[in-house]
C-alpha cells in the first residue's frame, strides 16, 4: 500500500493528473458542484481505480478536492497500479490517494469508508472459457467483496453495472429501459458479461435489504480520451482511423444503432447517482440521442479529417439497437447532458491527436 496523507495546498486552476484538459475539470466540476459537496470529508473506495472510468473519476474527484476544498481521502484499487503511474506519476505525488494493489476477487476492503465505487471489470474480454470466467468471477465475486467494505458508517455504494444486462432488443423496440426484465440469453458465450452484471445488482439489491444504500448505474457507452482505439469500441476504433489517416471500415451494414455519452457527463451521471440515487433503483446512464454506425462513421470521418468510410459488412439485424432510455435519471436526479456528440468526438480525436505525437514514457 501506498500511503496517503492530507493536501497541504491546493492548486487553482484545476490541474490535470492524467493528461485531461483542466478546462474540461473544472466545468465538470462546476456542473457537478451540488453532488460533490455532500462528498465532504469523505473516505472513499475505488475498485478499478486503473481504467477508463478509474482514470477520469480519480482525476475528477482530485479537482474537485481543490477546488472545492472537501477533504477527500480516496483508496484506489488495481492489480498492477504501478504499471498506471509509471503512465501517469502524477498520481504518485497526489498526497490524497492511497493505493492497494489487489485482485478484487480475492481481497476484502476493511469497513473504513463513507463511499465505496465498484467499477473493477473489463467489457472487452476475449471469448475463450477461461477468460469468460475470470471475467465473470471479477464482476461476481468482486462486487461480494466489495459489498463487505460497506460498514454502518457507509452512505453510499455505487455498483457500475452495465446496459448489457438487458441482452438484445426485442423487435421494434426503440430504447431500454429500467422496467425492462429480459436479459442476455445464458447460454451464449457472448452474454457472460451482461450475465455477471445481472448477478451483481442481484447481490447488490440483497445488501441493500440488508441495509446498504446501494445505488446502481447502467452504464451504456461513451466517448473521450483514454478510451481504448483498438477494442471493440467503434467509435474509438473510428477515430483512431481517421486520425491515422486511413478509411475508416465498417465491419457491417452500417445499420446498427449506438448512442454516446462523453466523459465528463459520465462522470456527471456517476457522481449524482452515488449521493442522490434510490437505493437499489437502478438508473441508465448514456445518451439517448440514437445513431447509427454508418450516421457516426461519417460523422467522425468528416470531424476529424478521414480519408472516408467503406461499408465492407454483412447485413445486420435490423433490431441491433444499444440505446437507453435516460428519463429516470433526468426525471428523478435533474441530470441533463452537457456535451453533443459532434463536440464529444473533436474534443476526443484532438486528445488522440495529441497522444500519438507525445513521447511515450520510459
Amino acid at each position: 500500500m501506498i500511503a496517503a496523507s492530507h493536501p497541504s495546498a491546493r492548486t487553482s486552476p484545476a490541474v490535470s493528473r492524467s493528461g485531461l484538459d483542466p478546462l474540461e475539470l473544472e466545468h465538470c466540476v462546476r456542473l457537478c458542484a451540488q453532488p460533490l459537496a455532500s462528498l465532504a470529508d469523505a473516505s472513499m473506495l475505488v475498485t478499478g481505480a486503473t481504467g477508463w472510468f478509474g482514470t477520469w473519476l480519480l482525476d475528477v474527484l482530485c479537482a474537485a478536492d481543490d477546488a472545492l476544498h472537501l477533504g477527500l481521502r480516496i483508496t484506489a484499487v488495481s492489480r498492477d497500479p504501478q504499471r498506471f503511474l509509471a503512465r501517469f506519476p502524477a498520481f504518485i505525488r497526489e498526497p490524497r490517494l492511497a493505493w492497494i494493489t489487489a485482485d478484487v476477487r480475492r481481497w476484502t476492503p476493511p469497513p473504513d469508508f463513507t463511499h465505496i465505487i465498484h467499477g473493477a471489470a473489463d467489457s472487452s474480454v476475449p471469448p475463450a472459457p477461461e477468460a469468460q470466467r475470470q471475467l465473470s468471477e471479477t464482476i461476481v465475486q468482486g462486487t461480494r467483496r466489495a459489498l463487505k467494505g460497506a460498514s454502518p458508517k457507509c452512505r453510499g455504494f455505487l455498483l457500475v453495472s452495465s446496459g448489457a444486462v438487458y441482452g438484445r432488443c426485442k423487435p421494434g423496440q426503440s430504447r431500454f429501459s429500467e422496467a425492462d426484465t429480459e436479459g442476455a440469453h445464458p447460454a451464449l458465450p457472448q452474454s457472460a458479461y451482461g450475465e455477471a452484471k445481472r448477478t451483481a445488482e442481484q447481490i447488490a439489491e440483497r445488501a441493500s435489504a440488508g441495509g446498504v444504500p446501494v445505488r446502481i448505474a447502467r452504464c451504456f457507452a461513451f466517448v473521450g480520451p483514454h478510451m481504448p482505439f483498438d477494442r471493440h469500441f467503434a467509435v474509438g476504433n473510428f477515430i483512431a482511423d481517421a486520425v491515422g489517416g486511413r478509411p475508416i471500415r465498417i465491419k457491417s451494414d452500417g445499420r446498427p444503432q449506438r448512442s454516446y455519452l462523453y466523459m465528463t457527463d459520465l462522470v456527471r451521471a456517476l457522481i449524482t447517482v452515488l449521493v442522490n440515487g434510490e437505493d437499489a433503483r437502478p438508473y441508465n446512464v448514456g445518451s439517448n440521442a440514437a445513431v447509427s454506425i454508418e450516421q457516426l462513421a461519417r460523422q467522425v470521418d468528416r470531424i476529424a479529417g478521414g480519408k472516408g468510410v467503406v461499408i465492407d459488412g454483412a447485413a445486420s439485424d435490423p433490431d441491433d439497437r444499444y440505446v437507453p432510455d435516460t428519463s429516470r435519471l433526468g426525471a428523478e436526479l435533474g441530470f441533463l447532458p452537457d456535451v453533443p456528440l459532434e463536440s464529444a468526438i473533436s474534443r476526443t480525436a484532438a486528445w488522440y491527436r495529441a497522444q500519438r505525437r507525445a513521447p511515450v514514457p520510459s
